[in-house]
């Protein structure tokens, strides 16, 4: 049994990822942490020893209460009893990656942006693990809401994720949940043809091909995602698109949005169990 970890920094990207997995609980049958990294001033090492442990123990306290009043204001009282909450004095993406290989984690949910503003669309945090997370990663734009009732899955032929596909295909089935399918066409020589005969036929003085990448990538899944009432989209693809796509845009426009389910890549896959071995 394996545990559903949520990135938390009490932001409204991360308050969405949190109530996004809450309903994961029941349908994975798998418990929640809540981890949530912290920092002290600078400038410690001048001063006194007894001073800095003073420091220490007042900001683990304060992080403690900060984050037990964001889960009694945003978590319902019958679910607080399988969420644990750690807290870690340590840099946000270090020390998260170190949590990540204590225990076994099947999904990390993470919010778009961090509490701190930061320009662009995604968060520097958040672009790191949507690349190099070894497990299936939830992202969420302020307002996100998942039901889980139906997933919009953008399948590539040419990437792998065999560990991120069977935590999906064990998603889908325990929690019956409907799913429509969304195929990413690459550029061949038959494609090419197709458009050259479209083009000759119409004979039109302007012909713009539709492209499955950049920013045009991300409208078409948020389109067909809002089509078939979708509110998570799950990129069996490159996240390197993904995210060059959404850098493009504003956080309004993501906002209020379905949820983004990365799957790892099967390298991805393969170093962790390397490291495991």
């Amino acid at each position: 049994m394996g545990k559903l970890l949520a990135a938390l920094d009490f932001s409204p990207s991360s308050t969405a990822a949190l109530k996004a997995i809450l309903p994961l609980q029941e349908i994975l049958r798998e418990g929640i942490v809540l981890y949530h990294a912290y920092q002290l001033p600078r400038g410690l090492p001048f001063l006194s020893s007894h001073i800095i442990e003073k420091m220490e123990r007042e900001a683990e306290s304060a992080t403690q209460k900060e984050i037990r009043a964001f889960v009694q204001e945003h978590v319902p009282t019958q679910k607080r009893r399988s969420i644990r909450i750690v807290a870690q004095r340590d840099f946000p993406i270090e020390g998260l990656e170190r949590y990540l290989k204590v225990g076994r984690h099947t999904l990390l949910a993470i919010g778009a942006q961090g509490k701190e503003k930061e320009e662009g669309t995604l968060g520097f945090h958040t672009r790191h693990f949507i690349q190099h997370s070894r497990i299936p990663t939830l992202i969420t734009f302020p307002e996100t809401k998942v039901s889980w009732k139906r997933i919009l899955i953008a399948y590539d032929f040419e990437y792998r994720s065999a560990k991120g596909m069977k935590f999906l295909r064990r998603l889908i089935q325990r929690g019956n949940i409907e799913v429509s399918g969304l195929i990413i066409l690459r550029p061949n020589p038959q494609l090419d043809k197709l458009h050259q005969r479209l083009q000759k036929q119409i004979r039109a003085s302007s012909y713009t091909r539709v492209v499955w990448s950049g920013v045009h990538l991300i409208h078409l899944l948020m389109q067909a995602a809002h089509s078939y009432q979708a509110d998570v989209i799950a990129l069996h693809t490159s996240p390197k698109e993904i995210i060059e796509g959404m850098r493009e845009l504003s956080v309004s426009e993501l906002s209020e949005q379905p949820a983004w389910l990365f799957l790892p890549s099967s390298a991805a896959e393969s170093a962790e169990e390397s490291i495991e071995e």
